[in-house]
């Protein structure tokens, strides 16, 4: 405990020039142990750090199929389980695909010359189908 108090004592009889002196010595003691204490976790982290690259996973082949045409209906009766009752012809009335979607979207578009964006897919049957997932209305209708 006098340690401390002869401590404090020579610090409070420091004036003037002599406590810059210090100051300015502390501040640099301790300037050099923080460096030094950042040099250290700097190396500390990087031991921890896995050197290999990054593989990154091959990219996912798009499966999507953009088909144009006219959407027309067809009698659901043809193909019993599946649903399908449109399907999208050419301009001859020639059929290109059959068509399946979700909402009501293939009814709001009858009639209309239209692209389709969807994914492949079979009928219990094996007969392919186009599961459509967008329609875009050609401007031209």
């Amino acid at each position: 405990m006098q340690l401390l108090k002869d401590i404090y004592n020579n610090a409070e009889a420091l004036k003037g020039r002599k406590l810059i002196t210090v100051t300015i010595v502390l501040s640099i003691v301790f300037l050099g142990i923080g460096i030094f204490i950042g040099y250290l976790n700097n190396l500390i982290l990087k031991k921890g750090e896995i050197s290999s690259e990054t593989v990154l996973p091959p990219p996912v082949a798009d499966t999507t199929i953009v088909l144009e045409g006219r959407v027309a209906y067809t009698n659901p009766e043809y193909y019993p389980g599946d649903e399908i009752s449109y399907v999208l012809t050419d301009a001859s009335g020639k059929e290109i695909s059959l068509l399946k979607a979700e909402d009501d979207k293939l009814a709001l578009a009858e009639g209309l010359n239209v692209k389709v964006r969807g994914d492949e897919m079979r009928t219990e049957s094996g007969t392919k189908y186009l599961m459509v997932r967008e329609v875009i209305i050609n401007a031209a209708n």
